[in-house]
């Protein structure tokens, strides 16, 4: 454990719990589904108003599952089935049946059911076995049709991983019906819990049906897809699903079940169906569900229950040790099972569930002249927003810091972190490290926000070795340096708590300043200021297994940001100032791209300058954003694009 054996904080589970051999895959696939709710909630969120932060046990996990998440992985096993789906759509062949894959950093291994199949470009043959090395993966960017190609294989879900550190990834749909034995539900069920997350959340998610029973109960609800769903009474499955796999029994062979899928037009009605049992069966239904999934030819549909089956394939798991490995036969391979535990279950669906909300709090970064009674601010204490501003001061301060950001280039007299951007560190007093300087800025980033924190706490919320703590910690020491009296900016922390010199700040924190009575309330001149602060999008180029701990930090960013564009564009139009509207919007835009807002925004403004392509081009491109993330446009920007465009909003009766 982190800390010499030092527990973590109050109400954070310690690293790993619940989470015994989660692999990358499914990390990724948390990681990436809460990235794109997150994207439709900002798309949602309406002007000074702030989405819902995760609660803490959520935003750990999801810092924990950030740092093992391998999406390059992810991405690479998807491009690989789709290149086969497209290479056998473009020749008229049928596609292999994959039956498992093992996805190692370098390589994807992929196990063919019969080796009587041409592959694409890239993969090199064995028999029946595919590998695909890294080296090779943009090959198949060659592969005619890839870009259209639908995923033949989307019951794919991660097993475990092997003694070379490989995941075992099977596809569910060519196993039919496996059995996972254990010692008591509870295993059998944290490993059906593993795979109903990730199939649920993996970017091919909506090209299949997912239904649990006594598995995950609460995350269908948390969803809120209509194709993750949940049964008490497993008869009534039963019996659609017998009658769905009569109906695709009578239709002509394809050779497998990919074949069928491998055409566009054909691929709706074979979209898989995977059911997961977390109790016993009884004899009936056992019976029932041989008859459904293992007679010829074969369905899309498949399961996996806990307990003997009656299919050729299962997964036994025990106890080694203090671990646990799994034999998967008949392939006869040893695994370290992936298993998701009730208490990184809950956070996982917590995280879910929030990334889903459209409900929205109070911004603090917006003057609310009327507000509500017993307002509580969700989440973290905001440096600029702790309460009611000093009118005076707040004013001084934000005219010094405009003119000072207007007038010179000199560089500051003291370290500020640069966030609204590419993360750097301005003014430091000391060397840049020669080892660990991205990891040095995250702490630095971590302190600024989190002043006072004790080093276990540090090492909790950031997921590392309290070796490796101590170590960049001493390294950002170094990197600040001393002021001119010799001060440390980032002190020895004698009291337990660390704490960086009053003097370092970031600009994030001097965004806050200048806009610290209120967006709504602050000058144009302070607006114009702030916005000058913003270089790119925040922690432009954070690494994906870095900052995860800052997800809700770089979400205010980015509203802050696409709030304060909003408003001085709109205040610019008033003023018939078509230039400053134009900067505001696409400056913000940066931060916050195809936000609907302020794309709207731009509209307006080239509308105002007469340039009609711009319109029709912006206009397009706010289409496809809604599209891409599946939400509807406001109807007040139907409205408004319906006047761009066609001179006139169309008629309504009522």
């Amino acid at each position: 454990m982190p800390g010499g054996g030092r527990g973590p904080a109050p109400g954070v589970a310690p690293v790993g719990a619940g989470r015994a051999g989660v692999g990358g895959l499914l990390a990724a696939a948390v990681i990436s589904g809460a990235a794109l709710r997150r994207r439709a909630q900002l798309q949602l969120r309406p002007v000074g108003r702030r989405i819902a932060p995760p609660p803490l046990r959520a935003g750990v996990v999801e810092t924990q599952l950030g740092r093992r998440q391998r999406p390059l992985s992810l991405r690479t096993l998807d491009l690989a089935t789709r290149a086969i789906a497209a290479h056998c759509h473009h020749h008229g062949t049928k596609p292999p049946q994959l039956v498992l894959a093992r996805v190692h950093d370098d390589r994807v291994v992929l196990e063919m059911a019969a080796d009587d199949v041409e592959a694409p470009v890239a993969f090199e043959v064995a028999g029946a076995t595919w590998t695909l090395a890294a080296s090779d993966v943009d090959h198949l960017r060659t592969v005619p049709g890839i870009e259209d190609a639908v995923r033949p294989y989307p019951a794919l879900a991660t097993l475990g991983s092997s003694a070379d550190h490989g995941l075992v990834v099977a596809d569910l749909e060519a196993l039919r019906l496996t059995s996972i034995i254990a010692d008591d539900l509870e295993r059998s069920g944290a490993a059906l819990a593993a795979l109903a997350v990730e199939l649920s959340c993996s970017p091919w998610a909506e090209e299949l049906e997912l239904i649990m029973v006594d598995v995950c109960q609460e995350l269908p609800a948390a969803l809120g897809q209509h194709n993750v769903t949940r049964a008490e009474d497993l008869g009534p499955v039963l019996h659609r699903l017998e009658r769905r796999a009569e109906e695709q029994r009578r239709q002509p062979s394809a050779g497998s079940v990919a074949g069928h899928r491998v055409d566009p037009d054909r691929v709706d009605p074979w979209a898989p169906t995977i059911v997961l049992i977390n109790r016993p069966l009884s004899q009936a239904e056992r019976s029932r569900l041989s008859g459904l999934l293992l007679g010829e030819p074969p369905v899309s549909i498949a399961a996996v229950v806990a307990g003997a089956a009656d299919g050729e394939w299962q997964m036994e798991i025990s106890s080694i040790g203090e671990g646990t490995e799994a034999r998967i036969e008949p392939a006869g391979l040893v695994i370290t099972p992936q298993l998701l535990e009730p208490p990184a279950v809950s956070a996982v669906i917590d995280l879910v569930e929030t990334t889903g909300r459209t409900d929205t709090g109070p911004a603090p970064w917006w003057h609310d002249p009327d507000p509500p009674d017993n307002v509580t601010y969700l989440g973290r204490r905001f440096a600029g927003w702790t309460g009611p501003p000093d009118h005076d001061t707040d004013d001084r301060e934000g005219a010094a810091m405009s003119q000072q950001g207007t007038t010179s280039s000199r560089p500051p007299s003291n370290p500020v972190l640069q966030l609204l951007g590419p993360v750097e560190l301005d003014g430091a007093a000391g060397p840049t490290p020669t080892r660990a300087a991205r990891q040095c800025l995250e702490y630095c980033g971590w302190l600024l926000e989190h002043p006072g924190t004790r080093a276990h706490e540090m090492a909790t919320a950031l997921v590392v070795a309290e070796g490796t703590r101590r170590s960049n910690v001493s390294r950002l020491r170094a990197w600040l340096g001393a002021d001119d009296a010799g001060d440390p900016y980032l002190p020895d922390a004698y009291s337990g708590r660390i704490m960086l010199h009053p003097a370092v700040s970031s600009d994030w924190q001097r965004l806050q300043i200048l806009t610290g009575r209120g967006i709504n309330r602050t000058s144009t001149s302070g607006l114009e200021a702030a916005l000058q602060l913003v270089r790119g999008a925040p922690l432009a180029d954070a690494a994906p297994c870095q900052w995860h701990w800052a997800e809700g930090l770089r979400t205010d960013m980015i509203s802050v940001i696409r709030d304060l564009g909003v408003e001085l564009a709109d205040r610019a139009l008033g003023d018939s100032d078509i230039q400053l509207a134009r900067w505001a919007a696409t400056r913000a835009l940066a931060a916050a791209p195809g936000d609907e807002l302020l794309l709207v925004a731009r509209i307006k403004t080239e509308h105002r300058a007469g340039n009609h392509i711009e319109v029709e081009r912006l206009t397009l491109q706010l289409a496809a954003q809604a599209r891409s993330l599946q939400v509807d446009l406001r109807p007040e920007t139907v409205d408004v694009l319906q006047d761009m465009m066609e001179g006139r909003v169309r008629a309504r009766l009522a």
